[in-house]
């Protein structure tokens, strides 16, 4: 009976020790948003093409001549469209096609609540 408990133990240690393997991605910090590879990519076009106009607490942005984007929720056709327009000073099509995409989907997610 000893043989098969210290079996039955050495098992369990396995199991336990082994539970986390196969997640290939960490879980995001508290309050963060887990991204999607066009997010991520969202996330650096926005801090180096908008971040100088427009606050975004996840860019790490403060800046002040656009619209707080922290203030409430955006939808990312709304976000496509200002980049598309540009609404007052800002400048249009500051991006265009995938690169504006990213940043609009990257906008509506982290800003969503």
């Amino acid at each position: 009976m000893r043989a098969s408990a210290a079996a039955l133990a050495a098992g369990l240690a396995l199991a336990l020790a082994t539970a986390g393997c196969g997640s290939s991605a960490p879980e995001p910090p508290p309050g963060s948003v887990a991204l999607t590879p066009q997010e991520q990519r969202g996330k650096q076009l926005f801090a180096s093409h908008c971040g100088d106009c427009h606050t975004l607490a996840d860019a790490g942005t403060k800046g002040a001549a656009g619209p707080d984007l922290d203030a409430h929720p955006w939808r990312a056709v709304t976000v496509g469209e200002s980049i598309a327009s540009g609404p007052g000073v800002m400048p249009a099509g500051i991006l265009s096609g995938t690169a504006a995409d990213a940043v609009a989907a990257y906008v509506a997610a982290v800003t969503r609540r």
